[in-house]
């Protein structure tokens, strides 16, 4: 404990280093001083009062920061350029292994871009869906705002839906409501593996100079066929001779591909309500400006905040199957009282209220940061079916009760406190140290942050940045349990400790972006071949480093993003040595008023043994014994035409275009295809005027 304090003490008085959520949050991903290059006419801090930059914008896009709810400007969706590629999976990271089609269970090949386990891990491979504190947006508008985007890919067979859309508008200076809707409908290419899903939000800001409210509250319901993967992969790999039950019929049509198992399905749902409120304390300062008739004017400074954020989640799983082989798939068969049907059910909610008092950065010229104290309280209930043993004694056997709920409770007190500058440009920092005090979590210790300082170089901005983190974090709560018809397990397992550090050149001038980072972990838990989660007693290394570099000349432009990345155990964590992206286009003005962007872009991996997507457990385990195959070592390959036109956008995608003319590799995770080539179109429009 005195080494874990003695840690905290020394990262908060010297180098700083990006909050983070206690379960979210990708390395090195948080910052308020790293505004995008787009706004780096806005001001670091949104605390400075007469800020012309802000007044003038008729629309601004707010994140918050975790647990404290600190507002930064967060960029918007405003891009003339690439639309089509942002409508990709495969947007969301430099690399992404998924099922295949929009909507399907995701992650991340980039190590670190990927985030803490949440408790419910059911809800993991749909982080790319699903709305958080972190990533949800506030704004503030002068007029009525409104986003709308709709996409379309494939025939009436096969067809891919998204229909993603905001609305909302202030009611004077101080109040801002709208709504968010996302939809998802994808039949899919492949026989069972299509997707629907449905999420919505409904939120609302109250701004004063003594009183800030930010709320929300939002609900999902995914819904996901499962076929578990093509049990032949010479059908994408050897059409013309799949060896195994071999029919022309098959090497047509997709449909007929030869799966794992049909009629089953993942339904994952969840609600949330969220809301952050705090109460400036402070005095006014005289201005010397006077107003119309003569008074001068003032100004509330505030000096210090009471903080109360509170926050519930409700989440739900159903695993189900009609398929009468399904059993034959797995080697543990439990007994559950449902016959040859699987209904796997299991439901989590959790209750946190964090209370913080702040010292405000800046209200004198001496107070160059800001200071905040606070404590966390967490209530968490588990409901899974009891497990019974069956023949006590010598040949006893585990008995899953679907009638019979087992509880688990558990509930934790955090102390943490936050040290930050955010004002100005030469030096900004920010960091976080929590110690898990009481409780289910007693012992757990996250440090987080960075530090940054921006100067300029030739003409633009040049930032260098620095950031890491040191955790003692508990393993969620499904790792250590899970009782299900084909998977039981109650672990024991050990905190996981991780140190990491990493730094970042960014240089506008150039459209440089450098990057490097190391991290250390001991009792590293994974999902072996059998897939169930296993800890690994040693330390294993993860080195990368990253380079993107963007090229500009008149109306050819050239963007370039490469990554290496080293895994010390690959049995362990299989990682691609290298990933890349590129995309060349020409994009130019018809009659000034048609922005045109022509081009192509590519996606590609090293070969590596990439995680199998298991349904019984919606995780991404080590490849099956006796099954195991190489991703990668494919160029994912798409075509496209970008359109903008005042207030609208629109494209065409021809998407995996070298399925065409390239050996046909295009898996994304073990045994899971990508979708072959297809037509996309969308359209988004704005109404902001």
């Amino acid at each position: 404990m005195k080494y874990y304090l003695f840690i905290l003490l020394f990262l908060c008085g010297t180098l700083t280093v990006p909050a983070q959520d206690r379960r979210g949050g990708g390395r090195g991903s948080f910052s308020l001083s790293n505004l995008s290059s787009a706004k780096k006419d806005i001001p670091d801090s949104l605390l400075v009062a007469d800020s012309t930059s802000l007044k003038s914008r008729r629309i601004i896009g707010y994140h918050l920061t975790p647990l404290l709810g600190d507002p930064y400007i967060a960029p918007m969706d405003t891009d003339r350029l690439n639309i089509a590629n942002s409508t990709l999976v495969e947007s969301q990271s430099l690399a992404v292994g998924y099922e295949g089609n929009v909507g399907s269970a995701a992650q991340t090949r980039m190590f670190f871009d990927r985030k803490e386990a949440r408790d419910f891990i059911f809800a993991d491979p749909y982080d790319y869906y699903i709305t958080t504190p972190e990533n949800a947006y506030f704004y503030d508008t002068k007029i009525p705002y409104t986003n709308i985007m709709y996409t379309t890919a494939g025939s009436s067979q096969n067809k891919d839906e998204r229909l993603k859309g905001t609305l909302t508008l202030n009611f004077g200076k101080k109040i801002n409501i709208g709504g968010d809707l996302d939809y998802i409908y994808s039949r899919g290419h492949y026989d069972s593996n299509g997707n629907k899903l449905l999420s919505y939000r409904v939120f609302g800001n109250y701004l004063s100079e003594k009183y800030e409210l930010y709320a929300y509250l939002s609900n999902f319901n995914f819904i996901n066929k499962e076929n578990g993967g093509l049990t032949n992969d010479r059908y994408i790999t050897n059409p013309d001779n799949p060896v195994e039950g071999y029919d022309s019929k098959r090497t047509t049509d997709t449909k007929a591909f030869p799966v794992r198992f049909t009629d089953t399905w993942n339904r994952v749902r969840g609600k949330q309500y969220f809301f952050t409120q705090r109460y400036n304390l402070g005095f006014e300062r005289e201005l010397d400006e006077t107003d119309e008739e003569g008074e001068t004017k003032k100004v509330f400074v505030p000096v210090s905040s009471i903080i109360h954020t509170f926050e519930y989640k409700d989440n739900r799983r159903h695993f189900g199957s009609t398929d009468a082989g399904i059993d034959t798939c797995y080697a543990n068969i439990y007994e559950t009282g449902t016959g040859n049907k699987v209904e796997d059910r299991t439901s989590y909610w959790s209750l946190s209220n964090t209370f913080a008092l702040s010292m405000r950065e800046g209200f004198q010229d001496w107070v160059k940061f800001g200071l905040t104290a606070y404590v966390n309280f967490e209530k968490r209930r588990f409901k899974l079916p009891r497990v019974n043993m069956a023949n006590e004694g010598i040949g006893s056997y585990p008995v899953i009760s679907p009638d019979a709920n087992q509880i688990y409770d558990e509930f934790s007190t955090f102390l943490g406190a936050e040290i930050s500058k955010r004002q100005g440009s030469l030096l900004t920092f920010n960091a976080r140290g929590e110690l898990g005090l009481l409780g289910d979590d007693i012992g757990e210790l996250r440090v987080t942050g960075d530090i940054q300082t921006r100067f300029p170089l030739f003409k633009k901005d040049a930032i260098i940045k620095a950031y890491g983190y040191i955790k003692n974090v508990n393993p969620a709560f499904y790792i250590r349990h899970n009782h299900s018809r084909f998977f039981v397990w109650d672990n024991d397992f050990k905190k996981i400790q991780q140190i990491y550090v990493g730094g970042e050149i960014n240089l506008e001038s150039t459209r440089t972006k450098l990057s490097a980072s190391v991290e250390s972990l001991q009792n590293y838990i994974f999902f072996n071949r059998a897939g169930v989660p296993e800890q690994n007693n040693g330390n294993i290394q993860v080195v990368s480093a990253r380079l993107k570099q963007d090229l500009r000349y008149r109306a050819f432009g050239w963007d370039n993003e490469i990554a290496y990345q080293l895994s010390s155990d690959k049995e362990v964590l299989p990682l691609p040595d290298m990933s890349l992206y590129t995309n060349m286009y020409v994009a130019f003005k018809l009659a000034k008023v048609l922005t045109i962007q022509l081009g192509a872009n590519m996606y590609y991996n090293t070969a590596y043994y990439a995680p199998y997507y298991e349904p019984a457990t919606q995780q991404f385990q080590l490849q099956r014994e006796g099954k195991e195959a190489k991703v990668g070592n494919y160029p994912l390959i798409n075509a496209y035409a970008n359109f903008h036109l005042k207030q609208a956008r629109f494209f065409v995608m021809a998407y995996n275009l070298g399925s065409k003319f390239v050996t046909p590799n295009y898996f994304s995770l073990s045994h899971y295809p990508l979708d072959p080539m297809v037509l996309k179109m969308g359209v988004a429009v704005v109404f902001n005027n």
